[in-house]
């Protein structure tokens, strides 16, 4: 597994929103190197602040080594986490008016706005915070 600092390493930055891909991220690591159902809870607690990590290593399942166990006391923790990322309406104004207030003048740039307009438009719609007309 990377080391905790390194570039290709999971992290997790204390964002409900970000922990189910924070965990996909992890598994798919801990998959390709073969790691046991102990060395998981063991290294997944190297992926978080110090603070998370007093807090996840009294969870059920870590001294016993079931991840499982111990990635669902976890999630029992997050009770929004299941929910994954979530926009705000406000979040989208603040893209649109950021982008009006420059001009697109390359294929690149124009991507980066589409990128991040219907990343939260689509949740947006799908989560019924706008009707599709409103997109």
């Amino acid at each position: 597994m990377p080391g905790p600092n390194s570039s290709k390493a999971p992290l997790f930055n204390g964002e409900t929103s970000e922990l189910l891909e924070f965990f996909e991220v992890f598994e798919d690591l801990a998959s390709t190197y073969g790691l046991t159902s102990a060395d998981k809870c063991k290294s997944l607690v190297q992926y978080v602040d110090r603070q998370t990590k007093r807090f996840w290593i009294t969870l059920t399942g870590f001294e016993s080594r079931g991840y499982g166990t111990f990635k669902r006391s976890i999630l029992g923790q997050y009770p929004c986490a299941s929910k994954g990322q979530r926009y705000t309406i406000r979040e989208l104004e603040c893209i649109v008016v950021n982008q009006a207030d420059s001009d697109i003048n390359t294929e690149k740039e124009l991507m980066h706005y589409y990128s991040q307009f219907r990343a939260v438009t689509v949740w947006l719609v799908s989560n019924n915070k706008i009707s599709g007309r409103d997109r």
